[in-house]
């Protein structure tokens, strides 16, 4: 199991992302809260693995990997990003961060990532590599159940007709992870599924219950007014009374 170094200015993704280590069998052996610290902590703990958010004060999480690499060319650094800070992510896996992970996290994904980058180590990405997120890509992926992004403060979330329970499950823990910010503001678009079975219906309206729960404000649209018809024919709970044509 490896031991690993967090680099985030947020208590709440410390704290998570601490979990997910630990329960995973991995050690956590220091927390820091800026890019400088993160170089002082490494030093000290020469750890097997750093999480690296990009915006922190004092010194960031490019220059921090610009530090590190230099005096520890083999260091292993995977950045934690927001959707919307693709060239930032670009410019640090330039500098030698071996791969990336899009907040909002959930288990699954950053344990993939951890998993990818101790396993085996990562070529050097370039803008070709397909490590490297392209910046003229478009915001969503196609074939994806459902894409998250952070923007104006709201977190707009668009799901896809290949959502399913296995995909849900996802999301779900996804959005558990939403549920620390305050104020919680989300945007719930259902973009082009034309119906989803009675049980995943449920469980976005127990989705939508628990970001009420924590005093969060959302709103739920669809593009195609059938399917919200239906939805508020079969009046299902917490999202048949919100949910609205676009």
């Amino acid at each position: 199991m490896a031991r690993v170094l967090i680099v985030d200015d947020s208590a709440i993704m410390r704290r998570n992302l601490k979990t997910i280590f630990v329960q995973a069998g991995h050690t956590v052996v220091g927390e820091a809260t800026n890019g400088g610290q993160a170089l002082l902590m490494y030093r000290t703990h020469v750890p097997d693995l750093v999480t690296m958010d990009i915006t922190m004060p004092n010194v960031n999480g490019i220059e921090a990997v610009r530090l590190i690499r230099k005096e520890f060319t083999d260091a292993k650094i995977i950045m934690v990003s927001a959707l919307d800070q693709r060239k930032m992510v670009l410019e640090a896996l330039k500098e030698g961060a071996k791969h990336y992970i899009i907040k909002p996290i959930d288990s699954a994904s950053v344990i993939k990532v951890v998993n990818k980058v101790l396993g085996t180590c990562i070529e050097e990405p370039n803008e070709e590599s397909n490590e490297a997120p392209d910046e003229n890509a478009p915001e969503g992926i196609d074939d994806a159940p459902f894409v998250i992004k952070n923007s104006e403060n709201t977190f707009h979330i668009v799901l896809s007709p290949s959502l399913n329970e296995e995909s849900f499950a996802s999301l779900t823990q996804a959005v558990q992870g939403l549920l620390f910010v305050k104020p919680l503001k989300v945007e719930l678009n259902f973009g082009s599924i034309e119906m989803l079975p009675d049980p995943l219906l449920d469980k976005v309206g127990g989705m939508i219950k628990a970001i009420r729960n924590v005093e969060g404000i959302i709103r739920v649209v669809a593009p195609n007014k059938d399917f919200v018809k239906t939805v508020k024919e079969k009046r299902v709970h917490d999202l048949a009374e919100i949910i609205e044509a676009i």
